[in-house]
C-alpha cells in the first residue's frame, strides 16, 4: 500500500512539471528553458570575462611600470645605455600617451652617449604621438640645425613657436636660420616678434634696424628701431653714434647732436665724436659752437687737418676773416698736400672781396678787386691740383668765380699793379 502511494505522488510530481511546460531532464540537470534564466548564465559568463581583463590589464600596467621605474633609474644613476631598452618598451607599452617623459630620457640618453640621430629619431617618433608638444619640436630643430638641415630646423622652430610663441630661445634661435636662408621678411617678424617678448633685448632690436635696413624700409623707421634698441641698452654708445650719424646724412643736425653729447658724455676723448658733433653744429649755422667742438678735437689729434679746415670755415662764417685766414695757412702748414687747406684759404679772399665790394655806393668790380678774386682763383687751382678728393670742389669754385679775374685789357690798363691798394685789403697777407 504504501509503495502505491509512493508511485502515485511521483506520477503527480512529473504531471505537474509537465503541466507547467518544466522538463524532468530540465529539473535533474539544474537548467531551465526560460529566457530569464539564459540571462543569469551569461551575466556570470561576463563577470568572469572582466576579472580576466582586469587582471591582465593590472599586469600589463605593473609590467609597464616596471620598464619605466627601471629605465628611469638607470638614467638618474646615469648609467645610460642600460636605460634605453626599459625606456623605449614603457614608450611602446605607453598606449594611452600619458609619459611624454620616456622619450625626454631616451633622447637624453643617446645625446650622453653622443649618439644625436638617434637622439633626433626618438624626438621625430614621439612627435607621433605627442605633435602639439612644443618641446620635442624645438629639440628636434636644435639637432637639425646641428646637421645643416636648416629647412627642417626652421620648420620645427615654427612648430615650437605655433605650440608655445612665449619661449623667447625659439626666436633666438630661429631667426639666425631665417637669415641664412635670405627669408628676411620672415626673420623681420620674427625679431619683432621676439623684442615684443623682451624689449630690453638691445641685440634682437639691432637685427631688426638691419633687416630694415636691407629690406629697404624708410631710414626714419630704422632710426627709430635704434632708438628702441638704445632704450634697452642705453650705455651703448656704438648705438649712440650710429643714430648721431643717421641723424647727421638726414640732416637733422640738432637731433644729431643730442646723441653725439650723449656719448661724449660716456667718452669725451671721442675725436670722431666731436668731429661730427662739430659738422652738425657747423651745417645748423651754430658756427661758435662747431669751433668748440672742433677745438676739442685738435685738443685730442692736433693735425686733424680737416678739422683745421673746418674751423676755418666757421670762423670765415663769423666774419672774423684775419682768424679765418690764419686758421687756413695752420691747415696748410700742416698738410702742405690737403687741398681743402687751399681752397678755404681761397675762400678768404673772395670773402673779403666780397665784403669791400659790398660796403661801397656803387658796387663795381674794380682792378684792385680782381686781383683779391685772382688770388682766390690761384689757390682754388692749387687746391685742386694738390688733392684729387677736392679736385671737383676747387673747379667748380674756379669757375664761379672766372668772370671776376682780371682780363688781359685790365692788365694793359694796370701794368705795374701786382696787388691791391685799397685800404679795405691792407690786412690780406700777399
Amino acid at each position: 500500500m504504501l509503495r502505491k502511494m509512493v508511485i502515485i505522488r511521483g506520477v503527480i510530481v512529473v504531471a505537474a512539471f509537465a503541466v507547467t511546460g518544466i522538463t524532468a531532464f530540465s529539473f535533474i540537470t539544474g537548467c531551465t528553458a526560460t529566457t530569464g534564466g539564459a540571462a543569469t548564465g551569461s551575466v556570470a559568463t561576463e563577470a568572469v570575462t572582466t576579472k580576466e581583463d582586469s587582471l591582465a590589464l593590472e599586469k600589463y600596467n605593473r609590467e609597464k611600470n616596471i620598464a619605466f621605474s627601471t629605465g628611469h633609474e638607470h638614467h638618474k644613476n646615469k648609467n645610460y645605455r642600460d636605460a634605453i631598452k626599459p625606456l623605449w618598451k614603457a614608450a611602446r607599452m605607453d598606449s594611452a600617451r600619458e609619459w611624454s617623459s620616456v622619450y625626454t630620457k631616451l633622447a637624453d640618453c643617446y645625446l650622453k652617449l653622443d649618439l644625436p640621430d638617434s637622439a633626433l629619431i626618438t624626438y621625430q617618433t614621439a612627435l607621433e604621438h605627442f605633435p602639439d608638444n612644443a618641446f620635442f619640436y624645438r629639440s628636434a630643430g636644435w639637432l637639425l640645425n646641428a646637421k645643416q638641415q636648416i629647412p627642417e630646423a626652421i620648420d620645427a622652430y615654427q612648430k615650437a613657436i605655433e605650440y608655445d610663441g612665449e619661449t623667447v630661445a625659439d626666436y633666438k634661435n630661429l631667426g639666425p636660420l631665417l637669415i641664412s636662408e635670405d627669408r628676411l621678411e620672415e626673420a623681420l617678424e620674427n625679431y619683432q616678434k621676439l623684442a615684443e617678448l623682451d624689449p630690453n633685448d638691445a641685440e634682437a632690436q639691432q637685427i631688426i634696424a638691419s633687416l630694415l635696413t636691407q629690406l629697404g624700409y624708410d631710414t626714419t623707421d630704422i632710426i627709430d628701431q635704434k632708438i628702441k634698441a638704445l632704450e634697452a641698452k642705453p650705455e651703448d654708445t656704438t648705438l649712440m653714434f650710429e643714430i648721431g650719424e643717421m641723424l647727421f646724412k638726414e640732416q637733422l643736425y640738432a637731433e644729431s647732436v643730442e646723441y653725439f653729447d650723449k656719448l661724449l658724455a660716456i667718452t669725451p676723448e671721442d675725436a670722431t665724436a666731436h668731429e661730427y658733433k662739430g659738422n652738425a653744429l657747423q651745417n645748423d649755422g651754430k658756427f661758435a659752437d662747431a669751433i668748440k667742438s672742433y677745438e676739442k678735437v685738435l685738443e685730442i689729434q692736433p693735425d686733424n687737418v680737416k678739422v683745421i679746415c673746418e674751423m676755418a670755415t666757421c670762423y670765415l662764417e663769423l666774419g672774423n676773416l684775419s682768424r679765418a685766414m690764419s686758421v687756413a695757412q695752420k691747415a696748410i702748414n700742416t698738410n702742405s698736400n690737403f687741398g681743402l687747406g687751399y681752397i678755404v684759404k681761397g675762400d678768404v679772399y673772395a670773402k673779403a672781396a666780397d665784403d669791400c665790394i659790398g660796403k661801397r655806393e656803387r658796387r663795381i668790380v674794380n682792378f684792385d678787386d680782381k686781383l683779391v678774386y685772382e688770388k682766390a682763383y690761384n689757390l682754388y687751382q692749387l687746391g685742386a691740383s694738390k688733392d684729387i678728393q677736392f679736385a671737383d670742389l676747387g673747379k667748380r669754385k674756379m669757375t664761379y668765380i672766372n668772370p671776376d679775374i682780371p682780363t688781359k685789357e685790365d692788365r694793359f690798363m694796370h701794368p705795374n699793379q701786382t696787388k691791391p691798394t685799397l685800404e679795405c685789403y691792407s690786412w690780406l697777407p700777399w
